[in-house]
């Protein structure tokens, strides 16, 4: 994952921007200001901006100019309401924005540095193996065995074991790399596995649902039944983008989650409140962000 720089005065704007950064390969490094910027991520070596024209102490020049003397020199991205001139402001790569998605992503390419193409190949085809064999088990495993903890885990064994699955199984992992015929398969796998997890984790982490399926479990059944699970929805949120109840807090929630699966806490604390800013009155998100700041 790699750090970016975003530089955008106008937030309704940084808050899209930073929404449509992909957050399986980017890390993003937000600021509305221009001033002293470059100084403080001198050390860190990123080496891809994107600046909009307007920032709030009006330093875009100076900006760019002292992102254009550091090493390594990023690649520079300027948008505007209007394509800006990239001659004018020594960038890279221009356009205008908002725009549609593929035509930022498209631009976001342009900047990004060549591909490593020295992947370890044979890992991948053993990580591939390992998915089809779990994928293959599953059918015979309950949600224990899925989790890898024994029936009688507590509560926070059983978060941390989805943590660290999420970690290493989240299909958003293994996106950046399905132009790959190799890394398609990886993430088809990934995803069906994963949907098993959480469906594990939906029914162990509810203390009625748990123990309605240890019940299940004595009667030699390995899943609940449709009618056993039919009021589940009603039993509140599973997943974090769930706890939204608009479209525009969803995008953020369904960022943070992908944060969380990584345990990259801070970013899924900026996303969080990036949704709790547009449902200020929205309690579950307040109370997932007091979670998230008891880990870190």
């Amino acid at each position: 994952m790699r750090e970016i720089l975003i530089a955008c005065g106008d937030v309704e704007l940084l808050k899209k921007l930073i929404s449509e950064i992909p957050s399986q390969t980017y890390k993003p490094i937000a600021t509305k200001r221009g001033s002293g910027i470059a100084q403080k991520i001198a050390n860190r070596g990123i080496v891809e901006a994107i600046v909009y024209e307007y920032l709030q102490d009006e330093t875009t020049d100076t900006l760019i100019r002292e992102l254009k003397q550091l090493s390594p020199t990023p690649k520079i991205m300027i948008l505007g309401p209007r394509k800006p001139d990239p001659a004018q402001y020594g960038a890279d790569v221009a356009l205008h924005y908002p725009c549609p998605g593929p035509v930022f992503r498209n631009a976001l390419k342009q900047i990004a540095p060549p591909e490593d193409n020295s992947a370890d190949i044979e890992a991948w085809r053993l990580f591939y193996r390992e998915l089809k064999a779990r994928n293959a088990e599953i059918a015979q495993q309950n949600y224990y065995q899925i989790m890898l903890i024994p029936q009688d885990a507590p509560h926070h064994v059983l978060v941390k074991a989805f943590d660290a699955l999420s970690l290493r199984y989240h299909p958003d992992r293994y996106n950046q790399h399905r132009h790959e015929r190799w890394g398609e398969a990886i993430y088809q796998e990934a995803n069906v596995l994963y949907k098993m997890m959480t469906e594990a984790y939906g029914i162990l982490s509810d203390r009625k649902m748990r123990a309605l399926y240890d019940q299940c479990l004595t009667e030699g059944k390995l899943r609940l039944s449709l009618e056993e699970t039919k009021n589940m929805k009603n039993s509140g949120p599973k997943s974090i983008e769930e706890l939204g109840e608009t479209d525009a807090s969803k995008k953020f929630l369904k960022l943070a989650q992908t944060d969380v699966a990584t345990m990259s806490w801070n970013r899924a604390l900026q996303n969080l409140r990036f949704a709790q800013s547009m449902e200020p009155h929205n309690k579950a998100i307040a109370e997932k962000i007091a979670e998230i700041e008891a880990k870190i």
